[in-house]
């Protein structure tokens, strides 16, 4: 019988270690979601400044492209 409440009181120390763990665990966890809230926040800023600035670059080259390929078009219609 003295076997087992020592075994008992081990148990529960144990556990009461495990819960702490996990508590403390879950802080870090929640700290790190806001971290990288901020991270992803950031990144789609950057994305969308990105798409914004290059934007009328892109609308050129498909200009320059429709252009070859009315040039190209073109040319083979008159071999």
């Amino acid at each position: 019988m003295a076997n087992f409440i020592t075994d008992m009181k081990a148990l529960i120390s144990e556990l009461a270690e495990n819960v702490e763990a996990v508590k403390t665990n879950v802080e870090r966890v929640k700290i790190e979601m806001v971290s990288a809230e901020k991270t992803a926040q950031s990144i789609q800023r950057k994305v969308t400044e990105f798409q914004t600035s290059a934007q009328p670059r892109i609308d050129k080259i498909n200009k320059l492209i429709e252009n070859i390929k009315e040039k190209t078009s073109s040319t083979e219609k008159t071999d």
